[in-house]
């Protein structure tokens, strides 16, 4: 075993067809089908930049000794082009065990962490109400758990799956619940935004930024609403003199953020500013998981998906016209009725 760490050259997004490659992958999962001419292996290999799907057609009894989920392999083999999407064909393959430099392995999202931090920090900013700003600000002035928080992931999988997912995810539903109180006019902005900033925070603590992105004891045995709800009664019970209606009214945004009890909320939103939240919530989490599995396609069909319980589809992006074209078949201006026109 080499007491050197081992550095990636070549990284799943850099891959294209044609390309013959010798490299060291994570080994995310490991299906074993049979077709036509026998058992073959479908393996999902990951690292920081996304992923891709790996074939094992011949010698497959003996390579799935070296492809352990959650462990990592030296993959050779071929990039090659099936169905508009790559795939590693794989010639051969062995545990690896030396050294790795994990951050290689660690998916980063889009924005980095601390970008997203200094937006929440500006939204949290705008907060007026003293006690609440006070609460908000004992969080974000934690050098640890502002840390923490710009380094965790929103989800082990499907959404924000990635480093700096968790306050990327947390910014958009701020933004989006500022803009819900634009729109309605008598929500409580300060209340639903903290609420927004604190409602996954118990994250910090329930995934491990490792790679695979593991559940850490508490979060095994816990889960982030009660871990993140305690993490806020701790931080109230050191301001002194906190109002009890604030401390109710955040606690229950915590608690029932994702709206139903068999989706692991204590209790169901009675609020406006917790269906707010929720649903807001919701939509993040559900849009952000479309983009993912978009992310490959230009045009037509997409992939099912299942934890949105559909397939996808996109739509190429349409040029705007300058004018709307020439008006064809029968209406007002040949003086002939039209589907569209209204009832005598």
């Amino acid at each position: 075993m080499s007491s050197e760490v081992y550095r990636k050259r070549i990284f799943c997004a850099q891959l294209s067809a044609g390309d013959e490659v010798e490299e060291v992958f994570r080994v995310e999962r490991v299906e074993r089908r049979t077709g036509r001419k026998g058992a073959f292996l479908r393996v999902s290999l990951v690292d920081r930049s996304g992923g891709v799907t790996a074939m094992v057609w011949e010698e497959v009894e003996r390579l799935v000794e070296a492809l352990i989920e959650g462990g990592y392999a030296r993959i050779r083999g071929a990039v090659e082009e099936w169905n508009g999407m790559l795939q590693l064909r794989v010639i051969e393959a062995e545990a690896w065990r030396d050294a790795l430099d994990l951050a290689d392995f660690l998916p980063r999202g889009p924005v980095p962490g601390e970008e997203s931090m200094a937006g929440i920090r500006a939204l949290a900013a705008s907060i007026r109400d003293p006690w609440i700003a006070r609460l908000v600000r004992s969080f974000l002035d934690d050098p640890q758990l502002a840390a923490a928080f710009a380094a965790a992931p929103a989800a082990k999988v499907n959404h924000h799956a990635y480093v700096g997912g968790l306050a990327e995810h947390t910014l958009s539903v701020m933004r989006l619940c500022a803009a819900a109180v634009e729109h309605y006019g008598d929500l409580d902005r300060d209340l639903l935004l903290a609420g927004a900033f604190l409602h996954d925070v118990g994250k910090t603590a329930e995934i491990a930024v490792e790679p695979g992105f593991p559940y850490t004891e508490e979060g095994t045995l816990l889960g982030h609403i009660p871990i993140g709800y305690a993490m806020v009664r701790e931080r109230i019970a050191e301001i002194p003199g906190f109002p009890r209606e604030i401390a109710i009214d955040l606690g229950h945004l915590i608690l029932s953020h994702q709206g139903e009890l068999e989706w692991g909320s204590p209790v169901q939103p009675r609020t406006a500013e917790a269906l707010v939240l929720h649903f807001v919530d919701n939509l993040d989490s559900k849009v952000a998981t479309a983009r993912v599995h978009l992310a490959g396609v230009e045009e037509g069909h997409g992939p099912y998906v299942r934890s949105l319980g559909r397939s996808l589809f996109r739509r190429a992006v349409r040029e705007a016209s300058a004018e709307p074209p020439a008006r064809v078949g029968g209406g007002p201006d040949r003086g002939e009725p039209s589907l569209f026109d209204p009832p005598d």
